[in-house]
């Protein structure tokens, strides 16, 4: 090999391979710990996120179950007041 006009020794070139080498493995090794942290970081987010909607809907459920509670109960009311207008009229049904 030659550097700049002259000529380098085999142990020298050696040398020069094991550290571009070395210095490839660190970086492989340092995007897959970058990629490792960034997937455990949307896992994490995955969670909370999905936890935060299955609590909206448990909300949203109990809201609603409260709705039909109240418009049920306005709706029998109704019912019962017009039946028993109508038993009152001695029409029986």
């Amino acid at each position: 090999m030659t550097r700049k006009g002259g000529t380098i020794g085999p142990e020298a070139a050696e040398n020069q391979l094991t550290v571009l080498i070395e210095r490839r493995a660190q970086e492989a090794e340092d995007t897959n710990h970058a990629a490792s942290t960034w997937a455990e970081s949307a896992r994490r987010y995955n969670l909370a996120h999905s936890a935060e909607r299955r609590a909206a809907w448990v909300e949203w459920h109990r809201q609603q179950a409260e709705r039909h509670r109240r418009t049920l109960t306005d709706l029998i009311a109704r019912h019962e007041r017009a039946a028993a207008h109508l038993a009152g009229e001695g029409g029986g049904g």
